[in-house]
């Protein structure tokens, strides 16, 4: 292995990395399709491909011992149990930890669109059936937008974000009288650390 074969095994796995972390990265919503799916698709071939790194260093010892001199089939060998653990590292492990920073830059700019429902409240004496306004951008590429609801007595303003392969995702809720409330199977409600904003896994 020189330098080059290291240089396309190392820029493959950072690539990995980024492309799997985009939902929760800061961007224009119009990659959200795209990144949703670089996320579940790197979700998905950690997962299977899990089964594999046993065979890809079973493939990395044989090539090194065979072949002494830098050869391509070495990177290769080394992607074939490398690249699935660091999507499944990825997506497991550093997404949990990209996702909360994402839930407070999103959290962060609804606050002008929770100055905006208050001050209609204080001018018309209700709070709005539904939004009038266009709303701010979450800058967060995995959140395309902020979900109004008017509830009896104030309102909710959410927004989700992927967890597990779009079938679990985190729902995280505004609610200025803190009467928050879990849908789904789970029913534990997780601090945020902001005012009134709270967050729950929908299963």
């Amino acid at each position: 292995m020189n330098r080059r074969l290291w240089l396309i095994v190392i820029v493959t796995c950072v690539l990995a990395v980024l492309l799997t972390n985009l939902p929760f990265l800061p961007g224009p919503a119009m990659l959200y399709l795209p990144a949703q799916l670089y996320f579940s698709l790197g979700m998905l071939i950690g997962l299977l491909g899990f089964l594999l790194i046993p065979v890809g260093l079973i493939w990395t010892v044989w090539a090194f011992v065979k072949f002494p001199g830098p050869r391509l089939s070495k990177a290769f060998a080394i992607l074939c149990w490398a690249l699935p653990a660091t999507m499944l590292a990825s997506t497991i492990w550093l997404a949990n930890q990209t996702r909360d920073i994402s839930r407070n830059l999103a959290i962060s700019n609804a606050s002008t669109l929770i100055e905006d429902i208050e001050n209609q409240f204080h001018e018309q004496g209700a709070y709005p059936e539904q939004l009038m306004t266009a709303q701010p951008s979450s800058r967060v590429i995995g959140i395309p937008a902020y979900h109004y609801r008017k509830t009896d007595k104030a309102y909710t303003l959410s927004f989700n974000q992927n967890v597990i392969l779009g079938f679990n995702y985190e729902v995280v809720v505004y609610d200025p009288l803190g009467a928050h409330k879990t849908e789904g199977e789970l029913t534990t409600l997780y601090d945020t650390g902001r005012a009134n904003w709270k967050y729950y896994i929908y299963d």
